[in-house]
């Protein structure tokens, strides 16, 4: 019998890339510097409320939600602040809107009431953002038109919209409401 040393059968092998890099193995984008708002976290929470109360409507309203924001999560734009949840949510709001006038133009009334459902349970997630009011918009599309009177050329409204919303970048701010009082100051 010969004296051979015992070999164990299996031998680790070194790793390659070591564990400590985690953002390698990451299938996930880096977070953008933007810090999420006072909103975004308080959804899976509710979501969980929301499943212990047995609340249908609300249930699939946050379902939903979570999944537009998890799917724009892999997007170049991801929803990472209350402004970006915003924008989602008035987007949800109007097409919810379209849908319930075109179930009711159809006469499906128990449809018609379950986006009207959706389309309340949306304002509500809305109104926790914190939206920009009209009263501060006018003050800063004053400034901007002010501004544009003084350069050559008057004040056209597209230039005039898109500077009130470079001022207000960041912010929850409603699109529509932000050209509708581009037009009413522009025209004064």
């Amino acid at each position: 019998m010969s004296s051979l040393p015992l070999r164990p059968l299996f031998r680790p092998r070194p790793l390659l890339y070591p564990l400590s890099n985690a953002a390698f193995f990451s299938t996930t984008r880096p977070r953008r510097s933007a810090s999420p708002g006072p909103i975004l976290p308080t959804l899976r929470p509710a979501l969980l409320a929301a499943m212990k109360a047995k609340d249908t409507q609300r249930l699939t309203v946050l379902r939903s939600l979570l999944a537009s924001i998890t799917n724009a999560s892999k997007t170049s734009s991801p929803i990472a602040n209350d402004a970006a949840l915003y924008t989602l949510l008035s987007k949800r709001i109007s097409e919810c809107s379209a849908a319930a006038k075109e179930f009711g133009d159809a006469g499906r009334q128990d449809l018609v009431e379950k986006e009207q459902g959706e389309v309340v349970v949306l304002r509500e997630i809305a109104e926790r953002c914190g939206a920009v009011s009209e009263e501060e918009v006018r003050v800063v599309v004053e400034g901007v038109v002010d501004g544009m009177k003084s350069e050559k050329g008057g004040v056209q409204v597209g230039k005039a919209t898109g500077r009130v919303l470079g001022e207000l970048k960041g912010k929850p701010v409603d699109r529509e409401m932000v050209m509708r009082v581009v037009k009413e100051v522009a025209e004064t």
